[in-house]
C-alpha cells in the first residue's frame, strides 16, 4: 500500500502571474481604463497588446497587434483547460454565442472579432465583463484585471494546455510554448482507462484498523494546520496530502481564511474513475467550489470559525468524499517554508 504524504510548505505563493489587480473603482471601469491601450497597437514595435479579465483560470483577452484592423477576444476553452467543462454548461456556452464568439477549432477557445471603431472602450469593458459572467458565471467582485504584450507574429506563443490559462496567448512572464505549424493548441492525451484506479467502495483494511488510521491521520492534518497558522508571512502554500496517487492541498493567505484545493480528474487523469460526477456533487454540497476558477475543486476555512482540530476533521471528510477508500492509508507530513522564515 502507498503511504499517503502531506507536504506543509510555508513558501511565498504569487496571488497572480501578471500585474493583475482587482479592480478598485469596479470591474467595467477599470477594464475601460485598461483596454485604452488597445487604440495604440500601431505605435507598437513588433509587439501586441492585451488586456485580460479574468477569475481565476476563467478568462477573456482581448488584443491587437500593429496594423491589425480588428480586436480579437478570446475565452477560455476546454482544450487547452479541460477543467472548463464544468462552468462552460450548455446554456453558458449559449450566452457566449449571442455575445459573437464562435468555438475556434483551431485552439478550442471562443473567439469574437470587433471592429475597433464599433467599440469604445466604456463598450468593450462591458463585453469581457458580459463574457465572464454570462459564460462563466464569474461574480463581478472576482474579477481582476491585467495587461501585456505579447510577440506581433502569425502565431504568437500560448501557455501549454493543462496548466493555469492553457490555450492563451502569452504575455508579460508567463511561461510560453510555441505553436505549431497551422497556429493549433494541442490538447492534453488520454490515459489508457484500463491503467486507471478504480474505485475502493469497501475499506481496503479491517474496521478497526482503518478507524484508528483515520484517527492518526486527522491529529497528523491538525498538527499541520497549528504548524501552519505559526508561519510567517502571508501567502504561503499551506500543506499537501498525498493520498498515493491523488492530494489535497490548503495554503495561508493574506485573508482571515485558508483555501484547501481537492484534486480534479482534469488536474490528475488517473481520477477519472474516483471522481465521478456524483462524488463532484458530493463535494459541491460540502461548500466546494467546482473546477474552472481553478483546474481542482476550492473550499475555504474560516480562521474565526474553527480550531486546527475542526479544520482536519473537515479535511479528512473532504478526503473520504473525493477519494473514498484510497484516503485510508498512512501519510507523512512534509513542511516548507521560504530561506530566512521558520
Amino acid at each position: 500500500m502507498k503511504a499517503v504524504r502531506i507536504i506543509v510548505a510555508g513558501m511565498a505563493m504569487a496571488c497572480s502571474t501578471v500585474a493583475g489587480v482587482h479592480a478598485k473603482d469596479g470591474p467595467q471601469e477599470e477594464l475601460a481604463k485598461a483596454v485604452a491601450v488597445l487604440a495604440h497597437a500601431d505605435k507598437m514595435d513588433g509587439r501586441g497588446v492585451a488586456v485580460e479579465a479574468h477569475d481565476g483560470d476563467q478568462f477573456v483577452q482581448c488584443r491587437r497587434a500593429p496594423q491589425e484592423t480588428v480586436i480579437t477576444c478570446e475565452a477560455a476553452g476546454p482544450r487547452g483547460q479541460p477543467w472548463m467543462r464544468h462552468p462552460l454548461t450548455k446554456k453558458r456556452r449559449a450566452n457566449l454565442k449571442d455575445l459573437g464568439y464562435v468555438s475556434d477549432r483551431k485552439t478550442g477557445n471562443f473567439v469574437a472579432r470587433l471592429t475597433p471603431s464599433e467599440w469604445p472602450n466604456d463598450k468593450l469593458a462591458g463585453f469581457m465583463v458580459a463574457t465572464l459572467v454570462g459564460g462563466y458565471d464569474v461574480g463581478l467582485g472576482d474579477i481582476e484585471t491585467a495587461t501585456g504584450s505579447y510577440p506581433a507574429v502569425a502565431c504568437p506563443p500560448r501557455n501549454p494546455a493543462g496548466r493555469d490559462y492553457g490555450g492563451e496567448i502569452a504575455f508579460n512572464d508567463r511561461s510560453q510554448k510555441d505553436l505549431k505549424e497551422g497556429c493549433e493548441v494541442e490538447g492534453m492525451d488520454d490515459e489508457d482507462e484500463s491503467q486507471l484506479p478504480a474505485p475502493l467502495k469497501s475499506i481496503p483494511m479491517d474496521t478497526d484498523k482503518a478507524e484508528a488510521l483515520v484517527k492518526q491521520n486527522i491529529k497528523e492534518i491538525g498538527d499541520a494546520f497549528t504548524w501552519l497558522m505559526g508561519v510567517s508571512g502571508a501567502w504561503s502554500p499551506g500543506r499537501h496530502l498525498q493520498l498515493g496517487r491523488f492530494h489535497i492541498q490548503c495554503s495561508k493567505t493574506a485573508e482571515p481564511v485558508i483555501p484547501c484545493e481537492i484534486e480534479s480528474a482534469e488536474a490528475n487523469p488517473a481520477l477519472r474513475r474516483v471522481i465521478t460526477a456524483a462524488v463532484g456533487r458530493k463535494l459541491s454540497k460540502m461548500g466546494f467550489r467546482e473546477p474552472g476558477y481553478s483546474k481542482n475543486y476550492v473550499g475555504w476555512f474560516r480562521l474565526n470559525d474553527g480550531k486546527p482540530e475542526n479544520w482536519a476533521w473537515s479535511t479528512m471528510q473532504a478526503a473520504l468524499t473525493a477519494f473514498g477508500g484510497h484516503a485510508i492509508q498512512p501519510m507523512t507530513v512534509e513542511r516548507r517554508t521560504p530561506k530566512g522564515e521558520t
